[in-house]
């Protein structure tokens, strides 16, 4: 016991109570681009943006900052002035802009800018903990040292820009002989020279702690109290002036710090007091989970086996032809669903158009989207119609007279991801939600019950998403899939194309690492394809906003030959269905630009005396066995323009996810009555409609009327002892299944002209034969091929069950 008292004791004498103001951990991916967001892992918001004059490489613990000579680059031509003035230019009496010419910081914060898009949301440093000052505090990093330079680094400088009147600054510098530490305080005159003692090129910890009542500078090196410098007096810099923060140079990107940072953390209060053993990494540790698997995919392999397929008892729906070796006078066709009530009208204010429905355990269905400031809202309903705030939460008045929704994330997402129900990881994390997060990049965000939730501070995917991503988890290959919009390719006619990249995931935390691209190899493959300018693609929006994402993923979703040009797709909205092992489904979002592909006929439409905009927009849908290869079927629409609810919709969303109820699949969309980029606005035309459909019944297999059709499968075995269909044959319609043996030959008793016709419309219906019935016990697990005869018939899905 006296043990234990003694470390208590030690304890409390070492280590002091203290808040955290700043802690960057520089775990982004290694591969990320200049301008990419560096945040803060505190509860407080300060990202910081990398530079030219810096890259993140392997730290003490995860990630680091490592100072370098900024790479050689070809920049685009002109001023490309993006209305932020340069420090090194203001600092030298010019009046220019920052832009990729000059813009060669390591990792900077600032205010008081203007900058092109100003989304990554900059506080000013001057107004924080940031600005040491005359309260206690502590600074403390691990740092590797690099070959010395001839003059000292910069470790951290927090300066006035111009436009304050005066410069003045408060910085930490380490000496070129690697002796000293200068801590420099301009507004109290203060520069101190703090001895240092180390000298070897490893990680060490330093800590500067300042005791505002002793007046009293101490400084650590791997825990170890150094020689103490002269008591001196600080004051922080001015509030409420325009301000900077810059790691690893000054104010005109020189003084670089020859070497790397990891884990740099600025806190109110003395947390050492005494002599100490360095930590552990701060990262916070990521909760340990086991990937749930379903069965391994049928139709993934790139080659085609000789083997039969298990198909098991699993169910298979007909979207392609991934089951079928022949086919004869059939055709696969799109089935629209039912267009049912509008359930959220009037909708006057901010409502953002990206919904996400989701079916939650207590069979609730939620409708999540984003509303003013960007805000993640969510409304619920019973019975899929009447909508309105969770009686569980503070519920506000939205823009809906119809309905209440409540606010659920409070920060800048704008319904750029889907919240969905994760069957992986604990039960504080089961609720996930991947998206943008106020234009810095793609972040996750957790939640035990999808309305309290928290984000990772690290971003996942260090490129801004132009609208929402769309994420799920894939149990047949044990990995996250998500999409993500690129802008990086153009029309024939020089307009942005839209497509998605795809990126995967086994921890969708978890910053991934990708290969980046030259600009070298960007032109090579300008060359190939057609890809906008200016490459490398990042430097697209300016030096203090994150680029958004290029060639470095896979991509898919691009418009195909049968596609007009000038049409892109805006959204993906793909997942996995939830009743059938094989099969994805997309509802990809297709955007038809009036303007400037085509015709002039064509071009007509822009016209603002017609009333239009840039165009209009529809559902489409697509398919894919493993989740990544997809085949679009443009026509007919999924959801399409036209009349709904006495409304005429020009621009239709559909909603990611679905909810089934028995044999039906409740979807939604967002309807509008005005043009994309509309001249004339219709507040009261927008609208979130029910659509209905069969379950299982996207895609059929039909066959005409006039003849009958036959198709057969390719060889495969089976569990179970019946065979089932989702069929519809109308009245004078029909279907009849016939059975082969290993050989190709018709089985006896199982032909098919010895199947009773199926003639109706069943979601489940058992297949039978004249003498042998519906029993196939005698079949399983033997390789048999279908031979399917039908006429006037749709196909929806097939079954082999255990009954």
């Amino acid at each position: 016991m006296k043990y234990l008292v003694a470390l208590l004791v030690l304890v409390s004498a070492t280590y002091g109570r203290a808040e955290t103001t700043a802690l960057w951990l520089f775990d982004e991916p290694t591969s990320a681009y200049p301008s990419s967001v560096l945040d803060s892992s505190s509860m407080n918001d300060y990202p910081l943006v990398l530079g030219q004059g810096a890259r993140l490489v392997s730290g003490k613990f995860g990630n680091a900052l490592a100072i370098i000579e900024p790479p050689p680059l070809d920049y685009p031509t002109g001023t490309n002035a993006y209305g932020l003035k340069s420090l090194w230019q203001m600092f030298s009496g010019e009046d220019d802009r920052m832009f990729w010419h000059n813009s060669f910081f390591s990792a900077l914060m600032t205010a008081g800018e203007n900058h092109l898009r100003k989304e990554v949301g900059f506080c000013n440093p001057v107004d924080t903990r940031l600005n040491l000052g005359d309260f206690d505090w502590t600074v403390e990093f691990w740092y590797r040292a690099a070959e010395a330079t001839e003059e000292m680094g910069i470790v951290f400088e927090l300066g006035l820009l111009p436009n304050s009147g005066k410069h003045a600054t408060t910085s930490l510098a380490l000496s070129a002989d690697r002796r000293n530490f200068i801590f420099r305080n301009d507004p109290s005159e203060t520069k101190l020279s703090l001895a240092t003692e180390f000298s070897d090129e490893t990680w060490h910890h330093f800590a500067f702690v300042f005791s505002a009542n002793e007046s009293q500078m101490t400084h650590y090196v791997d825990g170890k109290l150094q020689p103490l410098p002269a008591k001196c007096q600080l004051e922080s810099l001015p509030a409420e002036t325009p301000s900077y923060l810059s790691l690893g140079r000054n104010n005109d990107w020189q003084q670089p710090l020859p070497g790397c940072m990891d884990e740099l953390r600025f806190s109110v209060g003395q947390i050492y007091r005494g002599s100490f053993r360095p930590p552990a990494s701060f990262a916070p540790q990521r909760l340990k989970f086991n990937l749930q698997s379903g069965p391994a995919l049928l139709f993934d392999n790139k080659v085609e086996s000789q083997e039969p397929i298990r198909l098991g008892n699993r169910k298979h729906l007909f979207i392609d032809d991934s089951l079928l070796t022949e086919l004869d006078n059939v055709k696969f066709v799109v089935n629209p669903p039912r267009r049912a009530e509008l359930v959220i009208g009037d909708i006057r204010g901010s409502f953002r158009k990206h919904l996400t429905v989701v079916d939650d355990p207590q069979k609730l269905i939620r409708i999540y989207n984003s509303v003013e400031k960007d805000h993640l809202a969510v409304r619920v309903s019973q019975d899929g119609i009447h909508f309105s705030a969770p009686g569980t939460m503070n519920s506000r008045e939205d823009s809906s007279n119809q309905a209440k929704s409540s606010i659920v994330i409070a920060e800048m997402v704008g319904g750029m991801g889907n919240p969905f129900i994760d069957p992986n990881g604990p039960a504080e994390e089961r609720w996930k939600y991947f998206s943008d997060y106020h234009r810095r990049g793609i972040y996750l965000y957790t939640s035990p019950d999808g309305y309290q939730w928290r984000r990772n501070k690290t971003a996942t995917l260090p490129f801004r998403s132009g609208t929402q991503s769309c994420t799920f988890y894939d149990d047949q290959r044990q990995v996250y899939v998500s999409y993500h919009r690129s802008g990086i390719h153009q029309t024939p006619a020089g307009d942005t194309e839209r497509s998605s990249v795809m990126t995967e995931h086994k921890d969708l935390a978890e910053p991934v690492e990708f290969t980046p691209l030259s600009q070298g190899e960007y032109r090579e493959r300008q060359a190939e394809e057609r890809i906008r300018n200016p490459l490398p693609w990042y430097l697209d929006n300016g030096p203090l906003t994150p680029g958004d994402f290029g060639l470095e993923f896979p991509h898919a979703f691009r418009p195909i030959a049968e596609d007009p040009p000038g049409t892109d797709i805006y959204v993906t909205k793909a997942q996995k269905y939830p009743w059938a092992p094989d099969t994805y489904l997309a509802f990809p979002i297709v955007y038809f630009h009036y303007w400037p592909d085509g015709p002039t006929a064509r071009h007509a439409l822009v016209d603002p005396l017609r009333g239009r905009g840039s165009g209009c927009v529809e559902t489409q849908l697509a398919v894919s066995r493993n989740g990544t290869d997809w085949q679009r079927y443009p026509r007919p629409a999924y959801v399409g323009i036209g009349r709904h609810a006495d409304r005429n919709v020009v621009n239709a969303y559909i909603a990611h996810g679905m909810v089934r109820r028995g044999d039906e699949i409740w979807q939604y969309y967002f309807g509008e009555t005005q043009y994309h980029s509309a001249y004339r606005h219709d507040p009261a035309g927008r609208g979130v409609y029910r659509l209905v459909q069969r379950l299982d019944g996207f895609v059929s297999l039909d066959s005409p009327y006039e003849g009958e059709s036959m198709v057969v499968t390719k060889p495969l075995t089976f569990d179970g002892n019946r065979l089932t269909l989702n069929i519809d044959t109308d009245a004078t319609g029909y279907a009849q299944i016939g059975l082969l043996d290993s050989h190709g030959a018709p089985i006896p008793g199982f032909s098919v002209d010895e199947c009773i016709y199926v003639n109706g419309d069943f979601i489940d219906t058992e297949v039978a034969w004249l003498e042998k019935g519906n029993d196939l016990s005698d079949l399983q697990g033997k390789t048999i091929q279908l031979v399917m005869r039908m006429r006037g018939s749709k196909l929806f899905a097939m079954q082999f069950v255990d009954r």
